[in-house]
């Protein structure tokens, strides 16, 4: 009974800072709009994409399965954007299917339907940010060699860029607002060419959050790395992808998303938490665990209060 109390106690703690969290998320937004049309769809959104996480950790990698959520909400909520619904919210909902589809692919099981849930959700995504197709060949070039069948996988990619732009041209047209294929790719071509290099003057404590978790990436590699060998044939393709993914995200989003006016946690985190939970889980003891999950929560509580301060 006292386990279950514990137990219950820990989970009902969770929620609460949880929730916490992103409603001071929301408070501090600007132009937050309403808590149950804004605010509520924002926080399920964020909530959906853990569930691919969740069964990422749960069927590919080790240790408890609900780290990787817990680092996933927390990181990419640091930002008051992402507690705000928008467009980029569905972004990010279709890039964590996409995630869970293509580390099952390489990972697991290299069927046409992997494939297919791999690249129809980005191509999706890619339509709601172009700027996303440079991700692409990457997406391509680390998967075709699992295939059994490349062509086949190859024309499935491509369907899977192509068919959502024809579906969105198709409806388009049917109500009466043509859309031509050169307009189509004049926009993609925009949108791809467009940089967002940081430019914006962020707070003090917002830049030490930032570079800790740049640190702490960059030592998860440091000590993941030399490891490799040591991880079943499933978890060595996971974590290799989701290494790849992390580096190749994050220099995406320096250059190509507006921050802080974009949630680009929503997106870079997807990769990002699984990999920082095998850095903490499988690499480091227990007692080597606290400091740096604790200096996480600090710095995300100290910027969470510094938005209020300087209201």
């Amino acid at each position: 009974m006292n386990s279950r109390f514990s137990d219950f106690s820990v989970y009902t703690s969770i929620v609460l800072v949880l929730a916490a969290f992103f409603l001071t998320g929301w408070m501090a937004a600007p132009h937050a709009g309403n808590l149950l049309t804004s605010g509520l769809p924002a926080l399920l959104a964020v909530l959906f994409c853990c569930v691919p996480l969740f069964f990422i950790h749960q069927r590919m990698l080790m240790g408890s399965a609900m780290v990787t959520p817990l680092f996933y909400v927390f990181l990419a909520m640091a930002n008051p954007a992402a507690c705000c619904f928008s467009a980029f919210h569905w972004v990010a909902m279709l890039l964590a299917v996409s995630l869970y589809a293509y580390l099952c692919f390489t990972a697991l099981v290299p069927s046409l339907r992997f494939a297919a849930g791999t690249w129809f959700p980005f191509g999706v995504a890619a339509l709601l940010l172009p700027s996303l197709l440079w991700l692409a060949p990457v997406l391509l070039l680390s998967s075709i060699g699992k295939a059994a069948e490349k062509g086949k996988y190859v024309i499935t990619a491509l369907l899977g860029l192509l068919l959502p732009a024809l579906v969105w041209m198709a409806l388009r047209f049917l109500h009466g607002d043509p859309l031509s294929p050169v307009d189509l790719l004049a926009t993609c071509w925009t949108g791809m060419r467009t940089l967002h290099l940081p430019g914006a003057s962020l707070p003090v404590v917002t830049l030490v959050r930032l570079g800790f978790t740049v640190a702490m990436t960059l030592v998860a590699y440091l000590r993941i790395v030399p490891r490799l060998s040591r991880y079943k044939t499933a978890q060595y393709h996971a974590i290799v992808r989701l290494l790849l993914l992390t580096l190749c995200l994050s220099v995406y989003t320096f250059l190509f998303l507006d921050y802080p006016a974009l949630p680009a946690g929503l997106m870079v985190m997807l990769p990002t938490a699984p990999l920082l939970s095998v850095f903490l889980l499988d690499t480091l003891s227990r007692r080597n665990t606290v400091p740096w999950f604790g200096t996480l929560l600090l710095l995300l509580a100290a910027e969470r209060i510094a938005l209020f301060v300087n209201l």
